[in-house]
């Protein structure tokens, strides 16, 4: 029977070292004898050697080494033996501070890992400290092929590290494994009290059903919080929707259920975990249609909240600091809210609820559609709160990762997501109608940081949170949606690690939505300029071009996100186009100069000429409304400094820009900076090939599940129209993939 991937036979504790491993990566610099290519996505080096003395450096050390972390340890993979591999230790680059480690032996087509102890070399040369690097030497051949990923220094047998790189592996595969037809999970529907699990166990094994909670990986496991032998081969199994775990009354709604088969005494996972599809409605909520797509980022309660009118926002994005609003200590804040959740007792900062409350209030009586930021900060957060909030790995940056590794983690993290989901789902308090998660996730070091992780394993608990949320939340409003936060970046990879960028990082989650059931979660997306600081992006974003590959997606070529929104393989379901908002953005003037004001507006005219058009594309929430002196120089506001020598809080051109946009005004006070981009009008500014429309003839539609179903006029059915575009534009989806198509 094809299992979906074998269960390591032992689990590793949860204990993190102070420092988990430093990763490295090798660098285009000083290289001699080699060509290589580099595979931003799976983090592979290709190189050929081309002389008799091939090498390469590595990137500097991040932090000094542990005493402890002395074993260098990569992937690689070549076809004929590399004798000789040779270390060179900096950053004094002689003879005398090198080590012969080794062969790189053949293996063929399979990836074998080389662990390389330095102990002797780093005592010896002294090496370690932070801003070292060392040198990969391959031998003495030319014509030599050989592929690296994943280089570290770990600790020696560093269990932690160990479980980390075996996570990843698993996870991996995992992902692009898809189930055969002799097990499988179909449906998970909740109620108020129970679980049903409904699914198939056709095969000759040994099959239980088995629960996953949040907290634990799914492919690490050999013991599980619940295991119920599987007696039919279609089975529907009802449990409790509530637990006894760890003196908490565990919600199982934020599980997920998997087949094991227990054939070879070992559990083997059998068919991939599938989270809760039906979720019960606690609440009715309203729809709130989004009703343009003109917004404004950071909103908060301040003396120019007049612009909220002046400008017609129709969306706005709150930033909100879980890690201050919640804590399991009465005295934490000068007054707080007691909240009951799993049988624990919290407290809420009845300021930052009544704050929330103020804020929220004021756009959904406008009907402003609200998404909330929720960022995890462990400089504002209660002492008692930092190991329950905060990741465990988190080692620097200005936010964390949600931690979601304990019970008692995910229960305080579902904790104040619920009382914020039933708070927020009416209109006495205000209403969030969507969640974005968490900052710039593919520069997670600097914005969401987790410590240094394979992408996989990141993203994998970066997908727990997203589900926590969404999976929480729908019970309340049955039309939100949470969002996932990336940079500008689509291919190009950030130095936090291989995978590192939004189009891999999308194509995770995918997977995820594939293989353990689909919910709805769209993309928040910053297409900031490539040199934020510099605003003319239309003549200095080189590496933003008109394709799918592109190393960028900033305001210059917004038709690639765009044509990934209108792709129906990225569709929620495979039938509704995920919501995508632009959600942090905004251009700079380096100064208050007329010219750099002018450069600064005309990139606004530019950004909403594009939104507006792309039919993909949700809205867009300018950011940041006021210049801060905190953006590290950036003056990216809609205003100036508040506290400004000349011109204190003044309007720039950019804000006459954005309250012209979406009106009547909107051609006569965007038209003087046609001549500052050097265009002559503004469909000049598009690009056709990723827009292009192919008319559609001899075909007619009838209506069908799961889509309208269009056949040809001899009775061929040809595809499924989904009706997302106006002017007779829509998506014919065919054998998987679609088109844009118009009748």
């Amino acid at each position: 029977m094809k299992h979906l991937c074998a269960i390591l036979l032992a689990l590793v504790g949860t204990w993190i070292p102070a420092h988990a491993g430093v990763y490295l990566t090798l660098l285009n610099s000083n290289k001699n004898h080699v060509n290589y290519t580099y595979d931003g996505n799976t983090g592979t080096y290709d190189i050929t050697t081309t002389g008799g003395d091939p090498y390469m450096y590595t990137s500097a050390l991040s932090r000094s080494l542990t005493e402890d972390e002395t074993h260098l340890i990569f992937e690689y993979k070549c076809s004929r033996t590399i004798a000789n591999f040779q270390l060179y230790f900096g950053n004094t680059w002689s003879e005398q501070r090198s080590r012969i480690v080794g062969n790189l032996t053949s293996t063929g087509n399979e990836w074998r890992e080389m662990d390389i102890n330095l102990s002797i070399p780093r005592s010896s040369f002294n090496w370690g400290s932070k801003g070292q690097q060392l040198r990969f030497d391959f031998g003495f051949n030319s014509g030599y092929n050989i592929q690296i990923r994943n280089i570290s220094i770990n600790a020696k047998d560093d269990p932690a590290e160990k479980y980390k790189r075996n996570l990843s592996k698993n996870l991996e595969k995992y992902l692009s494994t898809t189930d055969g037809n002799e097990c499988g999970i179909e449906l998970v529907s909740a109620t108020k009290t129970q679980i049903t699990i409904n699914g198939h166990a056709r095969g000759n094994g040994q099959y239980s059903l088995v629960e996953v909670a949040p907290y634990q990986d799914v492919t690490e496991l050999t013991e599980f919080l619940f295991e119920q032998p599987i007696e039919e081969a279609d089975f529907s199994i009802t449990v409790s929707r509530t637990a006894l775990r760890s003196n908490f009354r565990f919600d199982r709604l934020l599980s997920k259920w998997a087949i094991i088969d227990r054939s070879s005494g070992s559990p083997v996972l059998a068919c991939h975990a599938r989270n809760v599809d039906e979720i019960p409605a606690l609440r009715q909520a309203t729809e709130m249609p989004l009703k343009g797509k003109k917004g404004l980022g950071g909103f908060w309660l301040g003396p120019n909240v007049g612009d909220i009118d002046a400008l017609g926002i129709k969306s706005v994005t709150i930033n909100v600091l879980l890690t201050a609003m919640i804590s399991t200590s009465s005295t934490s804040f000068s007054s707080s809210i007691t909240y009951t959740y799993a049988g624990k007792t919290y407290y809420l900062d009845a300021g930052q609820v009544n704050s929330l409350d103020a804020t929220l209030r004021e756009c959904t009586r406008r009907g402003i559609v609200t998404s909330v930021i929720l960022l995890i900060s462990p400089n504002a957060c209660p002492a008692v709160m930092k190991k329950i909030m905060i990741h465990p790995e988190c080692d620097g940056g200005n936010y964390s990762m949600a931690n979601m590794t304990t019970i008692e983690s995910v229960c305080a993290y579902a904790a104040v997501i619920q009382y914020m989901a039933l708070r927020y789902s009416g209109t006495q308090y205000g209403r969030i109608n969507h969640w974005i998660l968490h900052n710039e996730v593919d520069y997670g070091k600097e914005w969401t940081n987790m410590g240094d992780q394979p992408v996989h394993n990141y993203m994998d608990a970066y997908y727990k949170s997203m589900r926590l949320v969404s999976t929480i939340a729908r019970q309340y409003d049955q039309h939100t949606w949470v969002m996932g936060s990336y940079t500008h970046s689509w291919t190009n990879s950030s130095s936090d690690g291989a995978g590192y960028n939004t189009k891999n990082m999308l194509e995770i989650t995918k997977q995820y939505s594939r293989t353990e059931g689909d919910f709805p979660w769209g993309v928040a997306y910053h297409p900031y300029p490539q040199d934020l600081t510099k605003p003319r992006f239309w003549v200095n974003d080189t590496q933003s071009t008109y394709d799918m590959n592109s190393q960028f997606c900033t305001f210059k070529n917004l038709e690639v996100i765009d044509a990934w929104a209108r792709d129906a393989d990225n569709f929620y379901q495979g039938r509704e186009k995920r919501l995508i908002f632009l959600s942090e953005n905004g251009t700079n003037s380096p100064d208050y100069s007329d010219t750099q004001l002018a450069y600064q507006a005309a990139g606004a005219c530019w950004a909403w000429k594009k939104t507006a058009r792309l039919t993909g594309i949700d809205g867009i929430q300018w950011h940041n409304w006021q210049d801060n002196r905190a953006e590290y120089g950036l003056r990216i506001g809609l205003r100036r400094y508040i506290d400004d020598e000349t011109e204190p809080n003044g309007c720039k051109p950019a804000w006459y820009v954005w309250q012209a946009a979406e009106t009547d005004n909107e051609d006569e006070v965007f038209q003087p900076y046609l001549k500052i981009i050097g265009r002559s009008n503004w469909e000049s500014i598009f690009d056709e090939k990723l827009m292009d429309v192919e008319e559609l003839t001899d075909a007619n539609t009838q209506d069908g599940e799961p889509h309208t179903r269009v056949y040809t006029t001899d009775g061929r059915l040809i595809g499924y129209r989904l009706d997302i575009l106006p002017r007779g534009i829509y998506i014919l989806r065919q054998g998987g993939h679609s088109r844009k198509v118009m009748r």
